[in-house]
């Protein structure tokens, strides 16, 4: 897959996997991508939560988007990169993540943080093609 047909089905499949690591340990989650934009894969998380410490303390990250109707799955990894940009983050609780907006109205916008991966690596497996090779390349 190109870059654009990875933006596309995270489009049509914006919750991943993410997987980091803490002391040494991974941990995974599931996450909605917030924005998934030209410039790359765009998430936000609230700057108390152990996800938040595990990016700032080293963004690798490996993405894992999974389509069962199709049985394609397609994992980004690579260095998420810190957005400081307050726009962002409102444009992604205003437009996207409303049901976050009680929380701004308590503890404001800087209660979030948002992250983008940018650049990477994506590989694509599809279930029809099991023993077949990867599709690797960048992203």
């Amino acid at each position: 897959m190109t870059r654009d047909q990875v933006l596309e089905f995270v489009k049509a499949n914006p919750v991943a996997f993410m997987a980091t690591a803490e002391r040494g340990k991974p941990r995974v989650r599931a996450m909605q991508t917030a924005l998934v934009e030209p410039a790359g894969l765009v998430f936000c998380t609230g700057v108390q939560k152990d996800i938040h410490q595990q990016l700032v303390a080293g963004g690798s990250v490996e993405l894992a988007y999974w389509d069962a109707k199709s049985g394609v799955q397609v994992r980004v990894r690579g260095e998420m990169e810190r957005v400081a940009d307050i726009a962002v983050t409102k444009r992604i609780i205003d437009e996207v993540f409303t049901f976050l907006k009680p929380v701004v109205a308590q503890s404001g916008y800087e209660a979030f943080s948002v992250f983008r991966l940018a650049k990477g690596t994506s590989v694509v497996w599809r279930m029809t093609q099991s023993q077949g090779p990867l599709e690797i390349a960048q992203f």
